[in-house]
């Protein structure tokens, strides 16, 4: 993550850098990127660069982060709007990940990160999941988890990877099968609709 010198620069200063990023890793991936280009096209000296983040590889997971987790952070907005409905809520983030691969800015970058630093970016991941995991806890508390038969807060950590494992999966089936859009959608709305009815017979006396 970028040293508070870097926070300490202007918003203009800040965009610049990070959008020279944005430009550098949409055409190679990390280990392909150059610095070099970066500092030229933000306009610093490389000096500097290092000033702000500890290496290339620092700067590139502090943009990936920004990206994806800008979708994931209204997440408890998404999910008081839909009155504690975690799949809704899930399945509109889902879809909000895939409008990524729609833009210009930053699809290739997303595409990237899901399948060469896949392990990576769970890992990085997993401190704000925790995070994420409590608050969507507390909220779905105060909605009964609006029918969903959940007793207990173990429950819901299982039933949150699982989730959060659908989603990830299906993206990266995405990715190597060349996948539209819509039939992305389709796969993951069929593997909650799968998930939600669950599979245990139900036995009639």
């Amino acid at each position: 993550m970028p040293k508070q010198t870097y926070y300490n620069l202007s918003k203009d200063k800040k965009d610049r850098i990070f959008n020279a990023g944005v430009l550098e890793f949409n055409y190679h991936d990390v280990n392909n990127a150059s610095v070099n280009t970066i500092v030229r096209i933000a306009n610093i000296s490389k000096g500097s660069f290092y000033q702000y983040f500890e290496d290339k590889a620092d700067f590139y997971w502090y943009i990936v982060m920004e990206i994806i987790y800008g979708r994931i952070g209204k997440y408890e907005q998404s999910l008081r709007k839909n009155n504690g409905d975690f799949f809704k809520t899930e399945e509109q983030l889902f879809n909000s990940l895939l409008d990524l691969f729609d833009d210009t800015k930053y699809r290739n970058i997303v595409r990237n990160v899901f399948k060469t630093s896949y392990i990576d970016l769970k890992a990085r991941f997993s401190g704000k999941g925790s995070t994420i995991y409590i608050d969507t806890y507390d909220i779905l508390m105060k909605y009964g988890f609006k029918g969903y038969n959940i007793k207990s807060k173990d429950d819901f950590l299982v039933v949150f990877e699982i989730v959060r494992n659908i989603s990830n999966n299906t993206i990266m089936t995405m990715i190597s099968e060349n996948l539209s859009k819509s039939a992305t959608k389709e796969m993951y709305r069929k593997k909650l609709e799968v998930l939600g009815r669950g599979i245990q017979k139900r036995t009639w006396f």
